[in-house]
């Protein structure tokens, strides 16, 4: 069994849906990734922005997923439930009510969610926007759990039949301090961003980072996540909190980069091992 980890496709942006469709055709065509014994995980923004000709666009594409056989799961982004600016709780009941199969799979439609895997491992799905639904915390979006859904997630944790079971946890949101592991050259177009984005990264994460990493310590197998589009393995970070494998989805149409190739990853439920697919 294995898992194929998508993330931050932003459809809605021109050309995305295009990029999108070359990576629904190489899973669908990739031995590896066959349907049989794969699900898809997507972990957030899913859409650019949370308009109705978006939604439209992110419905279409999983429901091709959902034809061609795959079990569909997804975390909310940032995107899914409003733009670039902040996000909005109108736009996020609407989201939830669009895409409540893929997020809660007839369940409450509560977060966290939990899934069956197989009969060893369980994946669990947090609501990374949460906690910025309402006051200033909507605005820019680092993204923030809540203490409820903390709560919420211990409680999970702690029943016996998740407790039997392997761990994978995944949300939208990065919860670590980390970026591009090689500095920018100089003459790359883009230094004034890095910079910025380097010096900002610190306050830019996840704003309960702290408190997830302490409430899921040693009891998580893999943690997967998307939001920055950096796509990197982040187990080192990880590690501090016994966790083994945290991945970083990156963004599987390259939103911004037209020149880098289209990829995604694949986990391997039994080896805990990932790698990476590098479309042609």
């Amino acid at each position: 069994m294995k898992l194929v980890h998508l993330s931050d496709t932003h459809l809605g942006r021109a050309g995305l849906m295009e990029r999108f469709q070359r990576v629904i055709d190489d899973l669908c065509a990739n031995p590896d990734t066959a349907a049989d014994q794969c699900s898809v995980l997507h972990t957030g923004d899913l859409i650019d922005s949370a308009t109705e000709a978006h939604m439209a666009l992110g419905r279409a594409a999983l429901d091709q997923l959902h034809q061609r056989g795959y079990r569909v799961i997804l975390c909310p982004g940032n995107h899914d439930y409003g733009n670039a600016a902040g996000i909005d709780s109108a736009a996020a009941t609407h989201f939830r009510a669009r895409f409540s199969d893929v997020l809660f799979a007839g369940q409450a439609a509560q977060f966290p969610v939990l899934h069956i895997l197989n009969d060893h491992q369980v994946l669990v799905v947090l609501d990374s926007n949460e906690g910025e639904l309402s006051g200033w915390h909507r605005w820019f979006a680092e993204g923030c759990i809540g203490p409820g859904q903390l709560q919420r997630l211990n409680t999970l944790l702690d029943r016996p039949e998740t407790r039997q079971h392997q761990v994978l946890l995944a949300l939208h949101h990065h919860p670590f301090r980390y970026g591009s592991r090689v500095a920018p050259d100089v003459g790359d177009g883009h230094l004034l961003h890095h910079l910025f984005v380097d010096a900002t990264r610190g306050f830019r994460r996840l704003k309960d980072a702290y408190s997830l990493c302490e409430t899921v310590r040693a009891r998580v197998q893999v943690l997967l996540f998307g939001h920055r589009h950096f796509g990197l393995n982040c187990s080192s970070d990880a590690s501090a909190y016994d966790i083994p494998l945290a991945l970083d989805g990156g963004s599987s149409t390259n939103a911004d980069n037209d020149a880098d190739r289209l990829r995604y990853r694949i986990v391997d439920l039994q080896t805990l091992r990932s790698e990476v697919r590098t479309l042609p």
